[in-house]
């Protein structure tokens, strides 16, 4: 019985490093798509995202099986109640490069290309560092590096609201682009969303060792 919980425990952690190569990708990808305004690599990531999001709740069911089904000693049941609430998050962050993807559609169809957010490549390299970094934190089982990737959640906050003023003066400026800007707007705050889904990742890894900082 023993054999099977360490069994089942395993590829868990398995599916897990799997699913974390695939959002890795995806978030590299959907910036590759929204630097060119790709539509066709965006409507892959767009439709693609149901096999994630498909993955995540197979992820989900076997953490459950393995909660309710094999009597998780405490250590382990903290962990399995943290990846159920990690992997919550996971989903939420590949839906926002779906929605992303959505708006790179708008772009395209709203016609001649506008200049993009000052900054918007800096501040999506940051929130793609934080899913990465907290995602390897997960699968290493350590807690080194969490107040490093607490500062660039608050970087990203910076820099979206840096982006919204901007974007609010060009909408003056340049009202005949005012649908283009209102989709960059929506593509910045899903960007400031997916750094605060990674850091409600933190907080999970956290109370899945037991050791909260005060």
């Amino acid at each position: 019985m023993r054999d099977a919980y360490v069994e089942s425990l395993n590829e868990l952690s398995q599916d897990m490093m799997q699913l974390a190569q695939i959002v890795e990708t995806t978030i590299a990808n959907t910036w590759t798509a929204l630097e060119s305004l790709d539509n066709k690599l965006a409507s892959e990531i767009y439709h693609g995202n149901e096999d994630i999001n498909t993955r995540v709740r197979e992820c989900m069911k076997k953490d459950l099986t393995i909660s309710l089904m094999q009597t998780p000693v405490a250590t382990d049941w903290r962990h399995l109640m943290a990846t159920q609430k990690i992997l919550y998050d996971i989903e939420r962050i590949t839906d926002n490069c779906a929605d992303i993807c959505h708006y790179i559609f708008h772009l395209n169809k709203e016609g001649g290309p506008v200049t993009p957010p000052t900054g918007l490549q800096e501040m999506y390299q940051v929130m793609a560092s934080m899913v990465v970094d907290v995602l390897r934190l997960y699968n290493e089982g350590g807690i080194d590096d969490i107040d490093l990737i607490r500062d660039k959640d608050d970087i990203v906050d910076m820099a979206f609201t840096k982006s919204m003023e901007e974007i609010s003066e060009k909408m003056v400026k340049e009202p005949n682009h005012v649908r283009q800007y209102i989709s960059y707007v929506l593509i910045v705050k899903y960007i400031e969303r997916m750094a605060d889904h990674a850091s409600n990742i933190t907080d999970w890894i956290l109370y899945r060792s037991n050791n909260m900082l005060k």
